[in-house]
């Protein structure tokens, strides 16, 4: 303890009052406590304060302490036992003391303060004995007497009961003396049968003093003007809500009864709104049974909506479900049964080329039979017209031929030609004329020869056999168009070296025999090089020296020939060179030794000129003759020539062509049957070609021509007779020749086989009005189905929006456009017409509603179609048929197309406002979905349509009227009263039991400064009367709005007040069920609503 915040006046009174110290000192206290330490005054303070120690009493609140712990029955001395056992144990500890003096001191202080305040002492006790019954009675009430039961029976259970706790704690207090215990027994009997009457008596006299239990006189109030079927309809209804799938939905008592009146229980209403506004208890209780309904509210519906339909993954998936659900519902209604089977009429779709390609392969069927069936007609008919007698003749010349005079012709050599034995001619030089050898290359002669050209296949050449002479990879030596030897090889072999050149170094002699052989030899594998070349000659003499000695030789053999010739008269520039040649040969190769015998042996074996050419020439002429034949061709010969004599370029030719086509490969006139035909078909091909260029001219020129010949053709039975077949049986034809439309339709190139217009096209040509009568004359069956197929096709495409539904405007202005075609297929037309009228008759099917949910993958479409906000009288029926279609075909997505209605306008109705849940968000629900009568009437039609849509409804319906019921909570009404309240509290800061003590001591302060002592006395009694006035009434407004608040917000409270109303007022039901009423009104329990759990 500090002692330093206590003055020297207090202490030094302390010091005064006290006894004499006990100290072994003997020394007195100062006077003056200056001196004195803070452990000394410490502990002189402690032995003035120890009231034990000093043997002084406790005050009162000290007894009733004591008494309350030795009051408690059959335990109670056992409590205060180990109480001052605690308390001594403490002091002893404390003081540094004996236990047992410590525990001496205690139990005599517990007796001196006992003693000195009796009255605290014993009301102590008797609450000790009241506490500690108190768990006895809770435990079992009924041995206690508190029950239901008679007085009589109770006071009876209450007295054996006091007996037996009474004797129990007597035995407990005397240590066992009977005579104490069956005091103690008779004295608890006798309190326990007096204690139910007791409470009775008690209670009377302060509901008398209080003026009836708070909220008594409001129970019939409540009821007042109800029938029995209302308050039974309230209780049902109550009793649904609290089980509703979701979890309860608590309605207090006034708004399941209006919701059963139709809003008349209007008293109860505004006790609610009071009760629930007045502060205190009650305005807790209803403020948690609200603010608790927005989720009961939520958990209720969102387990609904599971149970009418699951929550879809995709909600733009749920449009496109529930859409064909809707399709496949309007195609199911009569109508749509109609319009299905007048579209399954009409046959697949087609495309352009599928059509075209039946129609053309059919078409040229068609054709190819015909002309077949032209074709065999014809052979036998023109066969016939070929084998026609000859029966027109011609006068004519013919021309003959005669053998005339013989004409004779000399002939001569334009050189000397030799026989065999003549001498050779004059080799050639060793060398040039310069003395330089040329050098050939290290190739044969006949590789050389076969390298360049070859010798060509002719005479002598192709006797040898040397066209089989090859050289690898050149080819054979002769060859087909070799080159000449006069006029190539003669010269190119002398200059390559593989020949000598002439005596006078010229290159004019013969050299075939030689080459020949020397090709020959080669072939045997002897094979012959350039002269002069290391591999023609071995060592020997140089080139220079041969070239020399060669002169020499052949100057000397010259001038010897030249001077015998001259001596014989002969002059030796008349000798031909052939001739000289050849002699001085024999001279220089030793064959003759005299010139004049060699020249005499080269003279003898000259050939003689060949003898006179004589031809007999043959002599033509003209001898008249008739010609017969089958055919006159001279008419048209005259019209080409008429023609022709003002034709002009290109028809000129033409003219002329077709006037050769007239006549035979010999010039003379084709009279034949077989031949003129063909002549009238190259004049036909040329007129058909010259007016697909448009030159009429040609055309006209070319007409005048054919027109003459067939005439002529014609004036033979069998041909005209062929012609006339043949024209009959090309009527059917004509349709597919030329450019007509079969005839595009069906053309085919001859070569390839292929058909020149591509399928695709085959559609718009044929189907032009007048091309479809022209194909359809035609016995082709699958074409014109084809063609129909193609016209509906083409019809229903047009008509046909890009959602795939049929217009029946557009289907009957597309047949009105078609109508020439349609015309010809009245079997399409008639198809047509059925479907367009069944197109027709779906108007009335897609305006209603199952037709609106069809028409587009719209979630919020087909609700607003379904769940109209405001539909029209008698549109249940139709919204049901509708509901029941999309259930027919998808029932998960009918169930879920509903659930998305509900739960989205239950999100929009339940929403948060500034953050705080709607509170009639419910209310607000059920008045949006159902909210005029044809709207529940729809509704009802569209829930009932779905899968169990008894069950569905069912609980729907529960939900809404629980829903329905949440909007009868009363308003709060104007706060001004209630503020004014808060705020005459916020400025006295009191309770109410604090502001009435206050209003009481400002009584005695303004009485007592008016009158004095006898005026504070008036003023203290007025101010203590108004203010313990105030706070009577305000505890019972108070305990009255918990009480109604209990009756309002508890489910029990219902079916009481149900019996309450229908018991006579003043009899026995009416005390019981007032008094049950009462009884949980005034118990202090928490409201019935508990937390909802999931």
């Amino acid at each position: 303890m500090d002692l330093s915040k206590i003055s020297d006046d207090e202490l030094q009174r302390l010091y005064q009052s006290a006894p004499a110290p006990q100290a072994t000192s003997g020394a007195a206290p100062k006077a003056d406590l200056a001196g004195l330490s803070d452990a000394d005054l410490l502990k002189l303070h402690r032995g003035f304060s120890d009231a034990p120690t000093a043997g002084e009493p406790g005050d009162a609140s000290a007894a009733v302490g004591r008494g309350l712990i030795d009051g408690i029955p059959v335990v109670g001395p056992y409590l205060l036992a180990g109480a001052n056992r605690a308390a001594a144990g403490i002091r002893a500890l404390k003081n540094d003391t004996r236990f047992s003096d410590e525990l001496a001191t205690v139990e005599r202080f517990g007796e001196r303060t006992a003693a000195e305040h009796p009255i605290a002492a014993g009301a102590g006790e008797v609450g000790g004995g009241v506490v500690g019954a108190l768990p006895l009675m809770a435990a079992a009430p009924a041995a206690f007497g508190i029950s239901g039961a008679a007085l009589p029976v109770r006071m009876a259970a209450s007295a054996v009961s006091g007996s037996g706790l009474g004797a129990a704690d007597a035995a407990v207090r005397s240590g066992g003396d009977l005579g104490a215990i069956e005091q103690g027994a008779a004295i608890g009997g006798g309190l326990g049968a007096a204690g139910p009457a007791i409470g009775i008596g008690v209670g009377r006299v302060v509901r008398a003093i209080k003026g009836g239990n708070p909220g008594e006189h409001l129970l019939r109030e409540a009821t007042h003007g109800l029938t029995e079927s209302e308050l039974a309809a309230a209780q049902s209804l109550r009793d649904g809500a609290m089980n509703s799938p979701g979890g309860p939905v608590a309605l207090s008592v006034d708004e399941a009864l209006n919701a059963a009146t139709g809003g008349k229980a209007v008293r109860a209403s505004q006790l609610a709104r009071v009760a629930a506004n007045s502060g205190g208890e009650g305005s807790r209780i209803a403020g948690e049974f609200y603010a608790a309904r927005p989720a009961q509210v939520d958990n209720a519906g969102r387990a609904l909506f599971d149970r009418i339909g699951a929550e879809p993954a995709s909600p733009t998936g749920l449009g496109f479900d529930v859409q064909t659900a809707a399709r496949q519902g309007v195609m199911q209604t009569p109508e749509g049964t109609a319009l299905s089977q007048a579209r399954a009429a009409t046959g697949p779709r087609i495309t352009p080329e599928q059509a075209g390609r039946t129609i053309q392969g059919e078409l040229r069927g068609v054709a190819d039979g015909l002309e077949a069936r032209r074709a065999a007609q014809a052979d036998i008919d023109y066969r016939a017209a070929r084998a026609a007698p000859e029966t027109v003749g011609i006068e004519r010349t013919t021309t003959v031929e005669r053998p005339g005079e013989p004409i004779v012709t000399p002939q001569q050599y334009s050189r000397p030609q030799f026989a065999d034995g003549a001498p050779a001619p004059l080799g050639p030089p060793p060398g040039r004329a310069d003395g330089a050898i040329q050098e050939a290359g290290p190739v044969s002669l006949g590789r050389f020869i076969a390298q360049n050209g070859g010798l060509p296949l002719e005479g002598d050449v192709l006797a040898t056999d040397l066209h089989k002479f090859g050289i690898p990879g050149l080819g054979n030596v002769a060859r087909p168009g070799g080159k000449s030897i006069d006029n190539f090889w003669r010269e190119r072999l002398i200059e390559e070296g593989y020949f000598r050149p002439d005596a006078d170094g010229g290159m004019a002699r013969d050299i075939s025999s030689e080459l020949l052989r020397k090709l020959q030899n080669e072939q045997r594998g002897v094979p012959s090089y350039p002269l002069g070349s290391s591999r023609a000659m071995g060592s020997g003499p140089t080139a220079g020296q041969l070239g020399d000695e060669y002169a020499a030789a052949l100057s000397q053999a010259e001038t010897r020939l030249n001077g015998d010739l001259r001596a014989v008269g002969i002059d030796p520039a008349s000798v031909h060179p052939d001739l000289r040649s050849r002699t001085l040969g024999a001279l220089m190769r030793g064959e003759t030794a005299e010139p004049l015998d060699a020249f005499e042996r080269t003279v003898n074996a000259m050939r003689e000129q060949p003898g006179p050419l004589v031809k007999t020439p043959t002599v033509t002429e003209e001898i008249p003759d008739v010609r017969f034949g089958q055919v006159d061709p001279r008419p048209a010969l005259a019209a080409v020539a008429e023609q022709g004599r003002t034709a002009k370029g290109d028809v000129r030719g033409a003219l002329t062509a077709a006037g050769r086509d007239l006549r035979e490969p010999g010039g003379d006139l084709d009279m034949s049957v077989a031949g003129l035909l063909h002549a009238r078909e190259r004049l036909d091909f040329s007129i058909r070609a010259a007016q697909d260029i448009g030159d009429a001219t040609k055309v006209r020129d070319l007409q005048a021509t054919r027109s003459a010949l067939d005439a002529q053709l014609k004036s033979v039975p069998e041909v005209a007779t062929a012609d006339a077949n043949f024209a009959a049986n090309s009527a059917p034809l004509e349709p597919f020749t030329g450019n007509n439309p079969l005839g595009r339709v069906v053309r085919r190139d001859d070569l390839t086989g292929r058909m020149a217009t591509p399928a695709e096209q085959v559609p718009g040509i044929v189907g032009q009005p007048s091309a479809a009568r022209e194909m359809l004359a035609q016995p082709a069956p699958n074409a014109r189905q084809a063609l129909g197929r193609h016209v509906e096709t083409q019809i229903l495409d047009r008509a046909t929006g890009g959602n795939g539904d049929l217009s029946a405007d557009t289907l009957r202005a597309a047949m009105r456009e078609h109508a020439d075609v349609l015309d010809a297929l009245p079997e399409v037309r008639d198809r047509l017409s059925r479907l367009t009228m069944a197109r027709e008759g779906m108007a009335r099917i897609e305006a209603s509603p199952l037709g609106q949910t069809a028409q587009r993958p719209d979630v919020a479409a087909a609700t607003r179609a379904l769940f109209a906000p405001n539909p029209g009288p008698g549109s249940h029926v139709e919204v049901a048929s509708a509901m029941q279609a999309l259930a027919r075909n998808d029932a998960r997505a009918a169930q879920s197309l509903a659930r998305t209605y509900l739960e989205t306008v239950f999100n929009e109705a339940t929403q948060q406002s500034k953050g705080i849940a709607s509170q009639y968000g419910g209310a607000g629900f059920a008045s949006a979905i159902r909210g005029n009568a044809q709207q529940r009437h729809n509704l009802e039609a569209v829930i009932r349509a779905l899968p169990e849509g008894e069950t569905r409804w069912g609980g729907l319906d529960r939900l809404l009227t629980t829903l329905e019921a949440t909007g009868y909570r009363p308003a709060k009404g104007s706060d001004t009263a209630f503020n004014h309240a808060i705020q005459k509290e916020f400025q006295s800061g009191k309770t109410h039991v604090g502001q009435a003590v206050s209003d009481a001591v400002t009584g005695m302060v303004a009485g007592a400064a008016a009158g004095g002592v006898k005026g504070g006395i008036a003023g203290l009694a007025v101010g203590a009367k108004h203010g313990i006035g105030d706070a009577m009434m305000r505890a019972r407004m108070l305990n009255s709005g918990e009480a109604v608040a209990r009756l309002m917000f508890d489910p029990k409270a219902l079916p009481d007040l149900r019996a309450l109303a229908k018991s006579p007022p003043g009899s026995k039901n009416a005390e019981l069920f007032t008094s049950r009423l009462l009884s949980l009104a005034n118990a202090g329990a928490a409201p019935a609503r508990q937390p909802i759990t999931q």
